[in-house]
C-alpha cells in the first residue's frame, strides 16, 4: 500500500491517536477508514443526485400531487 503525508490538525491526530490507543489498532488504520466512510457518502450522494434528477425528468411536475396523495395514502394504511 503506498505511503500518503498529509497535515493534520494537532488536536485531531492527539483524537485519532487516542482512539487508536484506546482500541488496540493502527492511527493509519483509522485514517483509512475514514477517507473510505468519506468517499462512499460522496459516492451515496452523487448516486441520489442521479436518482432524482432520473425521477424529474420522468414525472411531469403536475402528476406530483397525485404521487403525493397515493404514498400519503399508503402510509396510512401501514398503521
Amino acid at each position: 500500500m503506498p505511503a500518503v503525508s498529509f497535515y493534520l490538525k494537532k488536536e485531531v491526530l492527539e483524537a485519532i491517536r487516542a482512539r487508536a490507543s484506546s482500541g488496540n489498532i493502527p492511527v493509519s488504520r483509522i485514517i483509512s477508514r475514514a477517507v473510505e466512510d468519506y468517499l462512499k457518502t460522496n459516492e451515496m450522494n452523487g448516486a441520489r443526485k442521479r436518482v432524482m434528477e432520473h425521477i424529474r425528468q420522468v414525472v411531469v411536475p403536475a402528476d406530483w400531487e397525485a404521487l403525493h396523495r397515493e404514498r400519503t395514502v399508503a402510509d396510512a394504511d401501514r398503521d
